[in-house]
């Protein structure tokens, strides 16, 4: 049988975490004094759409995964959404996101969950009784924080919270 020995570093490599890499460029929302502004570009000067002019990070720190390249994601207000079980401490690099009917940024990514670097979602979930729908949530696939977003179940529009994702 023919010696097959990895070459040189290379279980190093694979072992090594595939976000490794400075991480010390991650920026939060809070960290622009004109918060979505300052983190958006025109995308269609017609029609007043922004986009990220940033690639959006997990804000975990020592994470700082790729979840969507710079452009992809659409800026949008809409009404805030209850993604936090009351019952458990948020995050401390999740901001808490205001209480519906509020209103708050979002970053859109359609047409499907391929746009997307890196995401993970989570298992169906029925908000409340009265909704048809059951959600997703979208969390880092690199570390499982979360929730970064939401999408409806088998829907083609995902939403990424402005303020729980990191700018680079």
């Amino acid at each position: 049988m023919p010696d097959q020995s990895l070459p040189s570093g290379a279980l190093e490599a694979l072992q090594r975490p595939s976000n490794a890499g400075d991480r010390s460029t991650i920026r939060k929302l809070s960290d622009f004094d004109q918060g979505v502004l300052a983190v958006s570009a025109s995308h269609d000067k017609d029609l007043g759409e922004l986009t990220h002019k940033f690639d959006l990070l997990c804000p975990r720190n020592g994470c700082g995964s790729v979840i969507l390249k710079a452009g992809v994601g659409r800026c949008v207000e809409r009404d805030s959404i209850e993604l936090d079980i009351a019952k458990e401490p948020l995050h401390p690099d999740l901001p808490a996101l205001p209480a519906p009917p509020a209103t708050t940024h979002w970053w859109l990514v359609t047409p499907s969950m391929m746009e997307f670097e890196n995401i993970g979602f989570t298992r169906p979930v029925q908000k409340d009784a009265i909704a048809a729908q059951k959600l997703k949530f979208l969390i880092c696939a690199e570390c499982d924080l979360g929730p970064l977003g939401w999408c409806e179940e088998g829907g083609n529009e995902f939403w990424l919270a402005c303020s729980r994702v990191g700018y680079r």
